[in-house]
């Protein structure tokens, strides 16, 4: 279990810094200069600017994958909860991405592969704890 809530930790570490940094450039530059992304690409979802979609990934996924990350370093008892919750809301927010507006960029692909591996790695931790709480094992 120890391998599998580092390997966790790092993920969620990665995905909330990143996250987090993305999230407060599209803030500070919601044109998406800095960061490459044309106002073009916003063309058909409910966002005129990166300010919005900025803030919602700099607290949601940028916030809770740190907290996660916390949890797991920590070893708290949560620790699987957490990264599932943050795994599938990553996973989540890159298919709402891709329908909004469009996908095939190589982030997405690696991103939605770390929401699977956070998600996998959760569901093993869950089930080790669960057997190591089972009597006769």
């Amino acid at each position: 279990m120890k391998i599998a809530s580092l390997l966790s930790g790092i993920i969620q570490g990665f995905v909330g810094a990143s996250a987090l940094l993305s999230g407060a450039y599209m803030i500070v530059f919601p044109s998406g200069g800095p960061l490459g992304l044309p106002l073009e690409m916003l063309k058909g979802s409910p966002f005129a600017g990166f300010f919005w979609p900025g803030v919602l990934l700099f607290v949601i996924i940028g916030f809770g994958h740190a907290a996660a990350a916390v949890m797991t370093f920590r070893r708290l008892v949560v620790r699987g909860l957490a990264g599932a919750v943050m795994g599938i809301g990553l996973q989540i927010w890159i298919f709402v991405q891709v329908n909004m507006i469009g996908g095939g960029h190589w982030l997405q692909f690696l991103y939605f592969a770390l929401g699977t591996a956070e998600v996998a790695l959760a569901v093993l931790i869950l089930l080790l704890r669960d057997a190591a709480r089972s009597p006769g094992r």
